[in-house]
């Protein structure tokens, strides 16, 4: 991911050099509101059952996800149609995704299963830039941008070995990190001494810092890869502001 970010700056701080000396400075300030896709669920197997061991796992989340959040950009070059930006969002959960795991491990002799139900809290942040072309009415752009995100799951947890049944409260937190690449549309008004501006914007993430999950005797818990492999990684978002 480091690695990724430094090539990135590399190629952005002589647009950004040369900016300084064209017509830049714009500040852009304003509130987002994103939904993401609902997760779907995942089923997942190793082994031929009835060979042991054998592994069934089923993690979901079940809602919506919306936040809000606040915006702010800056731009660093302008050269006719064509600017630079560099933005930052932070963003918060406002719904409560219900997820739920369940996971099965048979082995010769031995019956294992975890099944949690449980409701999440959640926020991001982005930081990235954004090149953007002026057209007769709006502007496009696309971005590219370093995104963390933060969540927490408070719940119950059922826990079955060789038919007895416990239960008890559970809690995790899951962090991580992803690219965020995203293509949006802005509406600006001539307000006098500012403009105002309406945008729409389709990101999708990739990279994840996440390692892929292989259900196994040994990976059947809930854990942060089953998390991020079903938490969406896609979103739709508006964000209404002003430019200075």
């Amino acid at each position: 991911m480091e690695i990724k970010v430094r090539r990135l700056l590399r190629v952005l701080m002589p647009l950004v050099c040369v900016g300084i000396s064209a017509q830049a400075g714009e500040w852009e300030l304003g509130g987002s509101f994103a939904i993401g896709q609902e997760s779907k669920g995942t089923i997942s197997s190793n082994g031929n059952f009835p060979v042991m061991p054998y592994t069934v796992v089923t993690s979901r989340f079940t809602g919506l996800w919306y936040q809000g959040g606040v915006h702010v950009g800056y731009q660093v070059a302008r050269r006719g149609l064509w600017g630079l930006w560099l933005q930052g969002q932070y963003s918060e959960g406002l719904s409560h995704p219900s997820l739920y795991h369940s996971g099965e491990n048979y082995a010769v002799g031995s019956t294992l299963r975890e099944t949690y139900n449980g409701s999440a809290d959640y926020k991001s942040t982005l930081l990235g830039v954004t090149v953007t072309r002026q057209l007769p009415v709006g502007e496009v752009g696309l971005s590219l941008g370093s995104r963390s995100h933060d969540m927490s799951i408070t719940g119950r947890r059922q826990t079955q070995v060789n038919g007895t049944f416990t239960y008890d409260q559970y809690s995790v937190s899951h962090n991580y990190r992803d690219m965020l690449v995203a293509v949006s549309y802005t509406l600006t008004q001539d307000q006098g001494g500012f403009r105002s501006f309406q945008k729409i914007s389709l990101g999708t993430g990739f990279g994840s810092s996440i390692p892929a999950v292989n259900p196994g005797p040994n990976d059947w818990r809930m854990s942060e890869a089953y998390l991020a492999q079903v938490r969406p990684s896609r979103d739709v978002r508006i964000t209404l502001g002003v430019r200075l």
